[in-house]
């Protein structure tokens, strides 16, 4: 009875939210209406058919898809928009597949911490599958303190700045990219993220965060071909079903496309190519995030050909990950971070809140693809944030 009252409140919330937010997303509507195609070699559906699709979406599935023209949807008998997962979906299921909270006599805890916390994380994995599959931690800043890994010993901030180094410096929490600076300290003159600082300011910046402490990785030479402004990473999301079987759902390759840019996140302007996941051979494309647009058949600044591309170490990517996940058994879905390095593939991070962005723009509708792997009949209906 009280779960009957509580889903009756749920849903009263969400129809005064949907009434709340429907002209704000109708001006949403109408900006991807009227923006580019992601595909103008390709006949577009006339303007009136695009704005009843996207009214019809968005009274069906109470969001606005952000997604309608880089999956191709505005385009004439291009993509079927029943073959792709809508983002309110996809954050159901995803939310339900990893949010497994294991209950004892003394209270909750949720196996989501172990990829949350980067510090952690890496130090389990290197534990659990070898230090070579993750990269090194140096230590971890925390409240004005350092811990140092292998000598282990704490100094002071100050105490670890007098040394020359360059690391990269993470948000323990952090995500999309944010808090990640390459840090280069050099006889008291600190450059990160291309920004110059005193040792005090430093100190200061530092003082309120929890921050990793890692090595720098190498890429692969092939990789470094495309583009050799950043590291370029690959994102790949693994999917469990109930047995424990894990399978890989997509994988893209994430490049930068700006010389001055440290990171490749699509959401801080990269490219996402998607992978063949048998061959490892990128596909045609490169697809920007949405709030940037656009999409390409080469690198802009080294001009490298992406279709067919072959990626190294690729059946090497894949059992790292299979293995990774088993390591991660109360959580469905991951969506990791990898690096193919000279020696092979290290991972960077593992992501319980992985986007369906990314995969769909530079893969295809994956529906199908997440019934497979899970055996379980997608939900459209119920909780969602």
């Amino acid at each position: 009875m009280q779960a009957q009252v509580v889903e009756k409140m749920r849903n009263v919330y969400r129809v005064c939210r949907d009434i709340a937010l429907f002209p704000k997303n109708l001006l949403k509507v109408k900006r991807i209406v009227d923006g580019h195609t992601y595909f103008p070699e390709k006949r577009r559906k006339p303007k009136s058919i695009r704005l009843k699709e996207n009214l019809a979406y968005l009274l069906k599935n109470h969001e606005v898809n952000i997604y309608y023209n880089s999956y191709g949807l505005d385009i004439v008998g291009f993509h079927n928009e029943k073959d792709y997962i809508s983002h309110r979906e996809f954050i159901l299921n995803r939310y339900d597949g990893n949010n497994r909270f294991i209950t004892s006599h003394t209270g909750e805890y949720n196996y989501i911490t172990l990829l949350r916390d980067k510090y952690v994380f890496s130090a389990y994995l290197a534990s659990t599958l070898g230090q070579e599959f993750v990269p090194k931690s140096i230590g971890i800043i925390n409240k004005g303190k350092v811990y140092l890994t292998e000598s282990k010993e704490w100094l002071s901030v100050n105490e670890f700045l007098e040394q020359n180094f360059v690391y990269v410096l993470k948000k323990i929490d952090g995500e999309c990219a944010d808090g990640v600076s390459l840090v280069k300290n050099f006889e008291g003159r600190i450059i990160s993220s291309e920004k110059e600082y005193t040792k005090a300011e430093y100190i200061r910046k530092l003082s309120s965060s929890r921050i990793l402490i890692q090595e720098c990785l190498q890429q692969h030479e092939s990789i470094e071909k495309i583009n050799p402004n950043c590291v370029n990473t690959i994102r790949i999301v693994t999917l469990a079903d109930d047995n424990g079987n894990i399978g890989i759902f997509a994988a893209f390759l994430r490049l930068g496309v700006v010389k001055d840019s440290f990171v490749d996140n699509r959401a801080k302007g990269g490219l996402g190519v998607g992978i063949n996941l048998e061959t490892g051979k990128l596909r045609e494309f490169g697809f920007a995030h949405d709030a940037f647009g656009g999409k390409l058949s080469a690198h802009p600044l080294t001009d490298v050909i992406f279709k067919d591309y072959q990626l190294p170490y690729w059946n090497e990517v894949k059992e790292l990950v299979i293995n990774a996940h088993k390591q991660f058994y109360e959580l469905e879905s991951i969506g990791w971070d990898i690096v193919i390095t000279p020696n092979g593939p290290v991972i960077l991070e593992g992501n319980d809140d992985w986007e369906i962005g990314g995969p769909q723009d530079t893969s295809g509708g994956l529906k199908k693809r997440w019934i497979e792997l899970t055996k379980k009949e997608y939900k459209k209906k119920g909780r969602s944030k």
